[in-house]
C-alpha cells in the first residue's frame, strides 16, 4: 500500500523561510519522503531540527491515512458480501415463490398451518359424501387443538373413519357414535358450549 498524496501545511512553508536553498530542498525532500514513504532522510543538523518540529504532524496524518484505509477496504469487502447475500436471497425468494405458486394451484383448502390438496380431497369424496368431508374439514378448522396435526388429509380421514355412521356405497347405517367417546370441542352445539361443562 503506497501513499499518493499528503497535506502540506503553511507552517511547513514558514519553517523553510530562514533556510538557504540547499537546506530548503533537503527539508522539502525529507517532508515528502516521510509523508509518502514513511522514511527519514534528513542529514543536515538544521534541517533535522526543522524536520523534528514538522514530523509529529506528518506522523499523525500518516497514521490517520493508514487507519482510514483499513476500514474502507473492510467496508468494500462487507459491501461485496452484502451484495452477494442480497442476490442469493433474491434468487431464493424467486425459487420459493415459484414453488409456492405451483403448490397453491392444486390446494383444495388451506387454514392455519394445514392444507389439503385437490387430489387428497378427491380421494376422500370417493369414500365419503362431499357434505361429510366438508363438515369434517370445517370441524378440524374450528377445533382448538388442530395445531398438533401435521397433515389435513390424514386427520380428516381418521376423523371420518371415527365419525362414520353411514355406509355411502350401500346407503345403510353401519354404526352410531358411542356416547362415551371423547368429544371434540367442535362437536358441541352452541347451546352446550356456553356455561355447560361436560
Amino acid at each position: 500500500m503506497q501513499r499518493d498524496s499528503f497535506i502540506f501545511y503553511r507552517s511547513f512553508f514558514d519553517a523553510m523561510l530562514p533556510l538557504n536553498n540547499d537546506q530548503k530542498a533537503e527539508l522539502m525532500q525529507s517532508i515528502c519522503k516521510f509523508a509518502l514513504d514513511h522514511e527519514e532522510v534528513a542529514e543536515d543538523s538544521l534541517v533535522k531540527a526543522m524536520f523534528s518540529l514538522i514530523k509529529p504532524q506528518l506522523e499523525a496524518n500518516y497514521n490517520r491515512w493508514i487507519n482510514g484505509n483499513k476500514p474502507k477496504q473492510n467496508k468494500s469487502k462487507t459491501k461485496a458480501k452484502r451484495k452477494q447475500n442480497v442476490s442469493k436471497t433474491k434468487a431464493n425468494e424467486n425459487v420459493n415463490d415459484n414453488v409456492n405458486d405451483n403448490v397453491n394451484e392444486k390446494i383444495y383448502r388451506k387454514f392455519a398451518h394445514l392444507q389439503i390438496s385437490v387430489d387428497d380431497y378427491e380421494k376422500l369424496i370417493k369414500e365419503y359424501s362431499i357434505e361429510q368431508v366438508v363438515e369434517i374439514i370445517d370441524q378440524i378448522e374450528n377445533y382448538k387443538g388442530n395445531t398438533k396435526y401435521k397433515n389435513l388429509y390424514l386427520t380428516a380421514k381418521n376423523w371420518l373413519k371415527r365419525d362414520a355412521s353411514f355406509n355411502y356405497k350401500n346407503k345403510t347405517i353401519i354404526s352410531t357414535k358411542n356416547d362415551t367417546e371423547k368429544k371434540r370441542a367442535s362437536d358441541f352445539n352452541a347451546k352446550r358450549t356456553f356455561g355447560v361443562s361436560l
